[in-house]
């Protein structure tokens, strides 16, 4: 499937990080999800289930550019979702309305399932006004630039990350 290339440049951003395994862009309309869609199956379990009960629902012409992350489970990989908490919380201090939240499936299904279905969702809400998506791509792109100069701009700490001294007070 062709991508817009701002989508692209978003999924790429994040892929460049260490130890992602996968990420997928998918913005979505959110004016028509009501909140008892929510306890629906399939892409309604992935929806933010707090901010859309918090709203009663989508608001007026919102869009959520939900972000699909998938670590491996290297030191690296913990060091990039650091690092994108750490970005998302810059973004939403910002005044941006942007959160990021952990996902997975049940223990067990059919067979064991713990160990392989976390991933997180980065999430960025916003009112679109333009017809085209216009204003959603703008911010997917302006995403894609930040995360990829945070990234270059830091690099130094992936190459010599702090080590973990068990001092949760400091934390």
């Amino acid at each position: 499937m062709d991508l817009p290339p701002q989508v692209q440049n978003l999924i790429d951003a994040v892929s460049a990080l260490p130890g992602v395994a996968g990420c997928f862009c998918t913005p979505q309309p959110l004016d028509e999800i009501d909140v008892d869609m929510l306890s629906l199956p399939g892409d309604f379990g992935s929806l933010p289930q707090a901010a859309l009960i918090r709203t009663q629902g989508g608001r007026e012409d919102e869009v959520l550019i939900q972000t699909e992350v998938i670590f491996d489970r290297s030191p690296g990989a913990w060091l990039s979702l650091e690092f994108l908490a750490w970005w998302v919380r810059d973004w939403g201090r910002s005044g941006r309305e942007i959160q990021m939240r952990p996902m997975a499936l049940p223990p067990k299904g059919f067979e064991i399932q713990l160990g392989r279905t976390l991933k997180f969702f980065i999430e960025y809400f916003l009112i679109e006004t333009e017809n085209d998506y216009g204003d959603t791509l703008k911010v997917v792109q302006e995403m894609a630039d930040s995360i990829a100069d945070n990234f270059q701009g830091y690099q130094e700490c992936f190459e010599n990350p702090a080590e973990f001294t068990g001092d949760i007070e400091s934390i």
